[in-house]
């Protein structure tokens, strides 16, 4: 296979993991309009953590397609365009999605007992490589 088709299999892949990762936290927030019991915790608790692997798997998807990039860019088998333009959708897709996160990590908790467990658990998802709940 061809340094290109590695690229639109590297970059396809990194889309898929990135719409399978929107559509996650938009079902959850289409379930869930606040925290108001364990059973939502919970469930968030298992968004995130799903989150947290996804985010680490479009990393190491997304330091390949670099690596593959500068390659196919150094041995000349595709153009800095399509390197820059693969790049772009996953950006774009990316901020697109970054609202439903922002929402997923601003829900109202009906009790402060879980409020605080709730505000520990987007810490983590913010600030950490890997679920520590």
């Amino acid at each position: 296979m061809s340094i290109v088709t590695w690229l639109f299999i590297v970059f396809g892949l990194a889309l898929v993991n990135m719409l399978v990762g929107t559509a996650g936290i938009r079902s959850f927030l289409a379930n869930t309009r606040m925290i108001s019991s364990t059973m939502d915790l919970d469930n968030f608790k298992r968004l995130v953590r799903r989150q947290m692997f996804q985010a680490l798997l479009q990393m190491a998807l997304l330091g390949a397609g670099l690596v593959l990039g500068i390659y196919a860019l150094v041995k000349e088998e595709a153009g800095l365009l399509l390197i820059l333009v693969l790049n772009a959708v996953i950006f774009a897709s990316g901020q697109m999605g970054k609202g439903f996160e922002e929402r997923a990590r601003s829900l109202k908790v009906s009790d402060p007992l879980l409020e605080s467990r709730y505000k520990a658990v987007c810490h983590t998802w913010v600030h950490k490589p890997f679920p520590d709940f």
